[in-house]
Order: C-alpha cells, then structure tokens, then sequence
C-alpha cells in the first residue's frame, strides 16, 4: 500500500489531483488522503500518521508549503515530497526542503503521471534494493550491490559499476542520505563507498574488490574501520 497526501487548499485543485491519481495504474494499491492546509498536515505527522508521498502546495492559507515541509522533516519523516505551485521560484526554493520534483499549475496531466510514476519507483526500489536514477534519456533501476563506489561531480554524482559508469542528478549528500542505511559510507568530499566492496583498509586508502585504489580523508578513518570490521564480522 502507497499512501499519498494530497495537501492544497483548493477544493478544485484537490480533486483534480486526486482523478489524475485514480485514473492511474499502479502495481501497488494507492491510498489517497486530502488535507486542506499545512497544519492539518503536520498534526497528522504529529499523531502518527505516516505517508510514503506527500503533494504539496507551496501557497497555503495558513503555514506555507515551505514551512510544512520543514516541519515534517524536523520529525524525522523520509516522505518523498513533490512540490506543486504556480510560481517557479517556488520551485528554485524546493533544494531547501530536498524536494524530489515539483510540478506547474496549470497541471499537465501526462508530466504529473510521469513525475508520480517515478515517485513510486523510487519508493519500491527502497524496499528492494534497487537505486533508481534519472538521467537525461531515461530512468534506470541498477541493484545497490552491484555499485562500487560513488564520485561527486558538481552537483551531480557518478555511479562506478564494474566496468560501468553512470551519471544522476543528484548530489552526492542527498546521494549519501538515501543510502545511508544501504551499507554505503562517506570515505571523503568527493566519494562513497559500498562496504561490501572494500577488501583493504590502508593507511590512507583503500583497495577496493575491483582491484581499484581511493584515497580516504583522516576524518572518516574510524568510521570506515568500524564500518568494515562490521560488514567482516556480519559476514563471518
């Protein structure tokens, strides 16, 4: 079960989420509930509630969709947040709340099908170890343990398979806070490494099963021998 919040405070609008969402298919079921302001939404939070994606108008009556957000992540929630607004600069401020797209009103029906649709990909590879990414041609499921490590470029990353590179739009914190709990950790500024791929810990670097070298920052040193002699003694 997906359960989506539909949080705008236009009836109208509302409703014409809530079609777009019914009249698409999914392979999971998809529960659908309607919030009509930013404090309804956060009391829900508040209570307990939990919602794998949260549509957010950023023009709200009473706490803006910027604040809500905030709100929400201050109590530790992952939801994926998509933000909805007739105001690009709306848009350009969703970095701030790691939003994971927005979409223009008017609402073009086939890019909020395409948007939402990449939204519960992305929900479904977090339950099966799959990393989804979007690149300009196309949006490719590649299996967590088949990544070796991962390389900051600006304010994208690039993924480094055996033999393989791919590139996300993403950056590499937002890359590290999505697989945090995936067996991969910081070694410095620019890198993330899969556990499971690293056969030596050395002075300053490490050697990775494709036979590679990375150089690791002091700072993360006792992480990483932590880390590894985790992953070694959970392999025993």
């Amino acid at each position: 079960m997906i359960r989506i919040a539909i949080c705008e405070d236009d009836s109208k609008q509302q409703n014409e989420i809530e079609g777009y969402i019914v009249n698409m298919e999914s392979k999971e079921p998809i529960e659908i509930n309607k919030f009509d302001s930013g404090e309804e939404l956060v009391k829900a939070y508040e209570a307990g509630e939990k919602f794998a994606i949260i549509l957010l108008d950023m023009q709200l009556i009473d706490i803006d969709g910027i604040q809500t957000a905030k709100t929400i992540k201050r109590l530790g929630d992952k939801s994926i947040i998509i933000i909805i607004t007739s105001i690009l600069e709306y848009a350009v401020e969703g970095y701030s709340i790691d939003a994971f797209d927005f979409i223009l009103k008017p609402i073009d029906k086939e890019k909020f099908k395409n948007i939402l649709i990449k939204a519960i990909d992305e929900i479904q590879s977090r339950k099966s170890g799959i990393y989804v990414i979007d690149t300009r041609d196309s949006i490719l499921a590649i299996k967590l343990a088949t990544i070796l490590y991962i390389e900051s470029n600006k304010r994208k990353v690039i993924l480094h398979l055996d033999g393989k590179t791919y590139v996300n739009n993403e950056s590499i914190s937002d890359t590290e806070e999505r697989l945090k709990n995936d067996g991969f950790i910081r070694i410095s500024r620019y890198y993330l490494v899969n556990v499971s791929h690293i056969e030596q810990v050395g002075v300053n670097t490490l050697i990775l099963t494709s036979g590679e070298e990375l150089t690791y920052s002091v700072n993360y040193r006792d992480t990483i021998k932590k880390a590894y002699f985790d992953f070694a003694m959970g392999g025993l």
